[in-house]
């Protein structure tokens, strides 16, 4: 099971891997290729795609939520069935929104110096078409993923990213380089994956039946489905506009090339959410399985997978936080090939140092929001979500106006930390006693210490040398990382050179 276990996390980090050095990789290319107001352009399209991201719903972590427990094949069959038609309607009404306001939205939205508005009107619209067949692709994906066919989903996963983002540039040098061929590739390749996904969904389901058809039991969700749905579909619409805010205020009030160079800053601050991410994917369905109460040794199990889950969280995010908070003006410089004009480079490091601090508490919430949504509860981050809003929209709109780009970020952090007391405090007084002395003193505040005093005595030295930065960050992670580790070890009276009980979870 341990080797299982190990399996199953390896393989959910290859894809987000590849996404995390494709940024990178590839961030550069595109600017180089398509220059900085179409590179903007792809930074719209991703936007476009975390707004309309509410349309899920909850209905891929719904299925993952009921694929993970117990039940019969053909009710995994029907209701995945009935929540493929209702993502589908969702995406076809969506596109149509998209494709008749497109006028709409290059004139009060977007703003470019060197594309014409009637080129902006067909980009917005194959847009429209890229992000809803990537967004109905979640729902295929959770499916697969909730079958214990992790492995296979994630490299399914690793090679619709690959290809969108690699093959690309095979395009741009045969035919021609061109935003319209990128987003027209980005479609097929979206539809060629839902394909894929949705052939060994249902092959899978099959073969759980071996000699008998698959039947359709009910046309109707059950309640506790439709009820969790529900929940989820404010906490969507939240977290769409609480996420998705600050790029929406640098669209809207400056150039695409500007925008552009924001999502840099953005995706370079997602870092710490990247590698928590397969993490989370891992757990989840754990959640899901000792969710229920009987037995009663599933209460153990849960705080057993949560402290672990939790541990691993804090300590992956903080090492890559606190090095990119350290050297984000170096990082820029080497990714960007100096492409950022001196006049913004200043207020995109500061946004960097920002962003990534207001990431690394949203990272943090993920164990408690994921335990929260496997025991069916919503309400909470409805409340968490609805006062996000209240005081971020204003704040982001006050800060925006006073300081620009360098008050951008700043309501990101205040309200991602906010976001993780509350859901801390709830977790533990009402549903997972965790909060105790062995939590603070061996999970919570060890790695932020250790990984801070390690990299404040590394960037000294730097600062003295100013040579091959890269060298400096992987020598302050490494060293984090091992002695955070063996820390943990001494102090939980292991193996300290022991890894093994990192990865071992309770028997699924």
């Amino acid at each position: 099971m341990e080797q299982s276990n190990l399996v199953k996390i390896i393989s959910n980090y290859g894809s987000r891997l590849w996404s995390m050095v494709s940024v990178f990789v590839f961030i550069p290319l595109y600017i180089k290729f398509l220059g900085s107001e179409n590179y903007g352009l792809i930074g719209f399209y991703a936007l476009l795609l975390g707004i309309i991201s509410f349309a899920d719903s909850g209905m891929s972590s719904a299925v993952i939520k009921e694929f993970s427990q117990e039940s019969k094949t053909n009710y995994k069959y029907t209701l995945f069935r009935n929540l493929e038609i209702i993502y589908i309607i969702l995406c076809v009404l969506i596109s149509g929104i998209i494709f008749f306001s497109a006028e709409f939205i290059v004139k009060h939205w977007i703003s470019s110096q060197t594309i014409s508005q009637r080129d902006l009107v067909y980009y917005v619209r194959l847009i429209g078409v890229g992000v809803t067949t990537q967004l109905i692709s979640s729902l295929y994906f959770g499916a697969l993923f909730a079958l214990k066919n992790q492995v296979r989903s994630n490299l399914l996963q690793l090679g619709w990213s690959f290809s969108k983002s690699a093959l690309v540039f095979v395009l741009f040098i045969i035919f021609s380089k061109s935003i319209e061929l990128y987003f027209i590739w980005q479609i097929v390749c979206n539809v060629f994956y839902i394909y894929l996904l949705r052939f060994f969904v249902l092959r899978q389901l099959n073969l759980e039946v071996s000699t008998t058809p698959l039947k359709i039991l009910f046309r109707k969700l059950p309640k506790h489905i439709a009820k969790y749905i529900g929940g989820m579909i404010f906490i969507a619409i939240i977290s769409s506009i609480n996420i998705q805010a600050d790029k929406l205020v640098t669209s809207s009030m400056f150039d695409l090339g500007t925008f552009g160079f924001y999502n840099i800053a953005s995706s370079l601050a997602q870092i710490p959410v990247i590698l928590i991410a397969p993490l989370i994917a891992f757990a989840f369905p754990l959640f899901s399985k000792f969710s229920n109460p009987i037995p009663k040794e599933n209460e153990h199990k849960n705080l057993v997978v949560f402290n672990k889950i939790f541990y691993l969280t804090n300590l992956i995010a903080i090492v890559f936080t606190v090095g990119i908070f350290f050297y984000s003006k170096e990082i820029l410089l080497l990714w960007t090939k100096s492409a950022i004009p001196t006049s913004i480079f200043p207020a995109i490091t500061f946004d960097v140092k920002i962003l990534i601090l207001g990431s690394f508490f949203l990272a943090l919430q993920f164990p408690l929001y994921y335990l929260l949504l496997s025991k069916g509860k919503t309400k909470y981050t409805i409340f968490q979500g609805t006062i996000q809003v209240l005081v971020g929209i204003p704040l982001l709109y006050f800060c925006s106006k006073k300081f620009g780009l360098f008050g951008i970020p700043i309501p990101w952090l205040l309200i991602n930390i906010s976001a993780f007391v509350y859901l801390f405090i709830i977790v533990q007084k009402k549903y997972l006693d965790f909060a105790n002395v062995h939590f603070y003193t061996r999970i919570l505040f060890p790695p932020l210490i250790i990984t801070l005093l390690f990299n404040f005595l590394v960037y000294f030295c730097y600062q003295k040398i100013q040579f091959a930065f890269i060298a400096f960050i992987a020598f302050s992670a490494s060293i984090s990382l091992i002695s955070s580790v063996l820390y943990f070890n001494k102090q939980s009276k292991n193996n300290v050179f022991s890894f093994k009980h990192l990865y071992s979870f309770p028997h699924e």
